[in-house]
């Protein structure tokens, strides 16, 4: 069978679909060595925070902050830090990544941007899940709107997952067009939804600030460590295939050419 007929993701046939999966070996290398750094890294600097700042005038203002948000509290407010909540909810994630993925994958007929998202939501919430049971840190001061999860409160997992999404869906906008308006639109909503859940997960009771700050750290860092993996993925299609594989499979970014 000729590479044209095994790699023919124009037509979509399974053995096509099959060989441009870019999550080859390269990629899952890079993506185990990058969840251990995370983890690594995230976890040491909860530690630290824990061990050299939490008990002094750094932490007191950490959790000053969450009771001054308890404290204006109003019907209102905890209505919509509720809905900002829910923009990064588990349930709302997993539809989100179920639905957006798929449909990338079905209309731009490739793996790449879908699998990127999926990934990058899967190892953030990994990465939380492990470090903040290992920090345990107490959950804020305050009566909490929310049920308590089981993990500690840092790092904010809420907030990490929102970066990895919607900070996703703004390196895919780059990678599929080089207009300035859509970019902006999308780079907005990347920015303004962390932030959104941010607070409403302080406002909320369920974390403090600083969980909040490290949260959106471990979210921009998973979003480097799977593009790295992905862009390892497709190089190595492209080094296997060359030409005989449709150009949208052999690389991330399809910006060349594309109208301004």
């Amino acid at each position: 069978m000729s590479g044209t007929a095994t790699l023919d993701a124009d037509r979509g046939a399974g053995v096509g679909w099959a060989q441009a999966w870019p999550l080859r070996k390269p990629a899952m290398v890079r993506i185990g060595t990058g969840m251990v750094l995370l983890f690594a890294a995230t976890t040491a600097v909860g530690l630290l925070y824990m061990g050299l700042l939490d008990g002094g005038a750094i932490g007191d203002a950490d959790r000053r902050a969450v009771e001054w948000f308890a404290e204006r509290r109003t019907p209102t407010w905890n209505s919509l830090s509720e809905i900002g909540s829910m923009l990064s909810d588990t349930l709302v994630k997993v539809a989100a990544v179920a639905v957006v993925g798929g449909a990338m994958v079905l209309v731009w007929r490739r793996w790449h941007d879908g699998v990127f998202l999926a990934v990058s939501v899967i190892v953030e919430a990994t990465v939380f899940v492990c470090s903040s049971l290992v920090i345990d840190r107490d959950r804020p001061p305050v009566e909490p709107l929310d049920p308590p999860a089981p993990s500690g409160s840092l790092p904010s997992g809420h907030t990490a997952a929102a970066v990895a999404f919607y900070g996703g869906l703004f390196v895919i906008t780059c990678w599929r067009t080089r207009r300035a308006g859509i970019r902006l639109v999308v780079g907005l909503v990347a920015v303004a939804a962390p932030i959104i859940v941010g607070v409403s997960r302080v406002q909320r009771g369920m974390h403090h600030p600083v969980d909040v700050v490290l949260g959106a750290a471990l979210g921009v860092a998973t979003l480097v460590v799977v593009r790295a993996a992905l862009e390892s993925g497709a190089a190595d299609i492209d080094r296997q295939w060359g030409e005989r594989a449709p150009e949208r499979v052999r690389r991330l970014e399809l910006v060349e050419g594309a109208e301004r």
